[in-house]
C-alpha cells in the first residue's frame, strides 16, 4: 500500500491581463509584419516579435499537475499543454497540516514565518487547501486545489493531518 499513485490536474484560469497581452503581442507582430515590407528595422521587429509569440506567450497559458507517490507530492507546470517545468517535490513526512481553507486547524500557523506558493486555477469560489510543510530550513504554505481522490490519498497515510472545514 506505500505506492499509491494519484494524479490531479489543474488549469490556471486566464485573467484579462493575459488576454490584453496576447491581444497586443500578435497585433504587433502583425504589425511589424506589415511594415517590415517597408523597412529592415520592421524586419528586426518581426523577429523579436515572433521570438516573443513563440517563447513567451505560451507561459501564459499554465496547467498545475500534482503528482502523490509514495508519500510525496510532486508539482509541476504544463505550459500551453506542451512544455512540462517541475516546481518543487514535498516530502509529506514533513507535513505540519493539510487543511480545507478556512479550517480551524489552520488558526495556529496563522502568524508562522513561510513561504507561500499558490498553485491553484485562480477562478473564484474554489474549493482551496493548505499544505503547511516543511521544506530544507523552511516551512511551506502551500495552496491547492486539489480533487477528493488526492485528499483521500494523502489521508491514508496521514489520517489526523488532513482536516475538513466544520
Amino acid at each position: 500500500m506505500d505506492d499509491l499513485y494519484v494524479e490531479c490536474l489543474v488549469e490556471k484560469k486566464s485573467g484579462m491581463s493575459e488576454t490584453v497581452i496576447k491581444g497586443i503581442a500578435y497585433g504587433a507582430t502583425v504589425l511589424f509584419a506589415i511594415l517590415g515590407l517597408s523597412s529592415f528595422l520592421f524586419l528586426l521587429g518581426l523577429g523579436i516579435m515572433l521570438l516573443v509569440d513563440f517563447l513567451l506567450l505560451p507561459r501564459l497559458s499554465v496547467e498545475y499537475e500534482y503528482l502523490y507517490v509514495s508519500k510525496s507530492l510532486e508539482i509541476d507546470s504544463i505550459f500551453s499543454k506542451q512544455k512540462r517545468k517541475k516546481n518543487i517535490e514535498y516530502d509529506l513526512e514533513q507535513m505540519e497540516i493539510f487543511a480545507e481553507e478556512g479550517a480551524w486547524q489552520l488558526d495556529e500557523y496563522k502568524n508562522l514565518k513561510t513561504v507561500n506558493k499558490d498553485y491553484t486555477s485562480g477562478a473564484e469560489g474554489i474549493n482551496a487547501w493548505i499544505l503547511i510543510v516543511h521544506n530544507g530550513q523552511d516551512i511551506h504554505r502551500v495552496r491547492l486545489e486539489p480533487n477528493e481522490e488526492l485528499i483521500e490519498a494523502i489521508k491514508t497515510f496521514f489520517p489526523r493531518k488532513v482536516c475538513r472545514k466544520a
